[in-house]
């Protein structure tokens, strides 16, 4: 397989469903998608029969994760897409609400994973389009999809 384009990466957000698989929307405006997964911090295990330093994986540390859009308000949303994206997100903040969210990329791997989100707008300039930064934070791992 060549290279490919990011064009087509998608966030979508779901509500946590109390059974079943959740239902997700796509969100309208992301430009820019954060590394994702983590590499474990290592815990030292060297005694005092080694002749070199050794380690073992410890726990995993993804930090947060920060997704940038490109902000919109009062757009229609439709059944599969939120498009007033500033908005919704904004009140899950607000209401503390942990929401499902789904990565996917063109060649069609990516994670979901739960967790609480926070936004704000980016600063702005002359001639600029108005962006802001979602922050995820993890209350799950990340599971392949």
């Amino acid at each position: 397989m060549g290279e490919f384009n990011s064009k087509g990466t998608i966030l979508s957000v779901a509500a946590v469903p109390q059974s079943g698989d959740p239902t997700y929307k796509k969100l309208y405006g992301l430009f820019t998608v954060p590394e994702m997964g983590g590499t474990p911090e290592m815990i030292d295990v060297t005694n005092l029969e080694d002749s070199i330093k050794r380690n073992i994986p410890g726990i995993g540390d993804t930090g947060t994760l920060d997704f940038e859009f490109y902000a919109t308000e009062d757009e229609t949303d439709t059944t599969t897409q939120i498009r007033d994206t500033w908005n919704i997100l904004r009140g899950y903040q607000t209401a503390g609400t942990t929401m499902m969210w789904k990565l996917e990329y063109p060649d069609g791997e990516g994670f979901t994973w739960k967790g609480k989100c926070s936004v704000r707008r980016q600063s702005v300039g002359v001639n600029n389009a108005i962006k802001f930064t979602l922050t995820v934070g993890l209350e799950t791992g990340l599971d392949d999809i």
